[in-house]
């Protein structure tokens, strides 16, 4: 259905053309951060793009877009995996106290919110107003309801430290343990089965995004990508610890750990052991990924609509982008292509959308509208019914059909 916005978001990309007009993607790896003091745990993001890293230990850093640092709390005690309510406050973890903390956004006031039945909590995610915790000491996870009322929710041989949790496909729970590589899957009745395991010897933390799983590999020096699927991608680092940035597969990373999504990014943090036993330090890198909607508007300057079609499928099948969900990015590029009265442009952006995701109603539903525009009653209506047939609430459709009977 046509939206209102033409871009939902703004991602910077790392991309060059050859002379043959093909894109060569890239995935790019630089650091956001200047070193910090302290270790490594858990990242969340708020929605005006504020980073708040764990340390694990007394701080939790607040660091904004742009990279600049300041201390949002330092009176932890282990701060470990942390999440932000949909109010913006966050729950932050402490390892060593065996507490979860509520910390206000507005005022920074710092209030106990669970302790009785946690034991070495780390990983946090919220499902509604519930609250679940990997518990690393005891291999359990825990769900606390709004009143901070702790209960087991899941036991299984499979944990070993379950450390990183989010909440994945069906609304599955997804944990990563610290001390072998499984991702386990909880559903939600708590039954946990082996999802898969990683070509590594440990895992850190895990992210839902753009319908894959990102996960960091704490020994391992690289970053993994998991298609709902199972399919494992190595995604980042070398695997030879250090601070090196450039492309994702060539970069290298520091015993990375905690990692968190932002629009075309992934951030994660990195701890960096000092070889002569100085302090513990650690930095925050930013991984970017390139713009689909910049990509293809290039190619379609460059050599109108087959190379953007040839554009589209070359990113679609590549290695590093394989399985990720495409389907807003390029409805959204097919209204601004509407919007500039290109219809012909706007058409071939929506029958690519239907090919990748023929069961989606709204990418027929904009295909239709397209042809409607372009004069193709016939096309405009058949499409229509094929998006109605997909849902049958779609109130446009039904009455687009009818007015196409007029």
């Amino acid at each position: 259905m046509k939206s209102i916005l033409f871009l939902l978001f703004t991602i910077f990309a790392s991309f060059t053309f050859s002379q043959t007009n093909s894109p060569v993607l890239e995935v790019t790896v630089k650091s956001l951060t200047d070193t910090l003091d302290g270790a490594v745990g858990e990242i969340d993001r708020d929605i005006m793009g504020n980073l708040f890293v764990a340390d694990f230990g007394e701080k939790v850093w607040k660091i904004s877009p742009w990279g600049d640092v300041s201390v949002f709390s330092n009176t932890m005690y282990g701060a470990s995996g942390n999440t932000l309510d949909v109010q913006g406050n966050l729950y932050q973890a402490q390892y060593y106290g065996n507490t979860i903390v509520k910390i206000n956004r507005y005022t920074k006031e710092v209030t106990e919110f669970a302790h009785k039945g946690l034991n070495g909590p780390v990983g946090l995610t919220f499902i509604g107003s519930d609250l679940y915790v990997c518990n690393c000491n005891n291999n359990t996870i825990s769900k606390i309801d709004e009143a901070g009322i702790v209960k087991e929710f899941s036991k299984s041989q499979l944990f070993n430290c379950p450390n990183g949790i989010t909440v994945g496909q069906g609304g599955n729970l997804f944990v990563v343990n610290y001390r072998n590589p499984n991702i386990v899957q909880i559903d939600t009745a708590g039954n946990a089965t082996l999802f898969v395991k990683l070509p590594a010897s440990s895992g850190g933390h895990i992210i839902a995004n753009k319908g894959n799983y990102y996960v960091t590999s704490f020994f391992d020096h690289k970053i993994f990508k998991v298609s709902y699927s199972g399919t494992i991608t190595h995604f980042a680092g070398t695997g030879q610890p250090g601070v090196k940035n450039g492309k994702a597969l060539e970069a290298q990373f520091a015993f990375p750990n905690g990692i968190v999504a932002g629009p075309g990014k992934l951030f994660v943090n990195d701890k960096l052991n000092d070889p002569n036993g100085g302090p513990i330090r650690s930095v925050i890198r930013e991984i970017n990924f390139p713009d689909l909607t910049v990509v293809l508007n290039q190619a379609l300057t460059n050599g109108g609509i087959e190379e953007l079609k040839k554009s589209y499928k070359t990113f679609k099948t590549h290695e590093l982008f394989k399985g990720d969900k495409t389907e807003v990015e390029v409805n959204l590029f097919g209204y601004r292509m509407l919007s500039q009265n290109r219809t012909d442009v706007a058409i071939a952006l929506f029958e690519l959308n239907t090919e990748s995701y023929p069961e989606s109603f709204n990418t027929w539903d904009s295909l239709a509208e397209a042809y409607m525009i372009s004069g193709d009653k016939q096309k405009a209506k058949a499409h229509y019914q094929k998006s109605l047939k997909l849902n049958p609430q779609n109130q446009n459709a039904k009455d687009k059909i009818k007015e196409l009977a007029q």
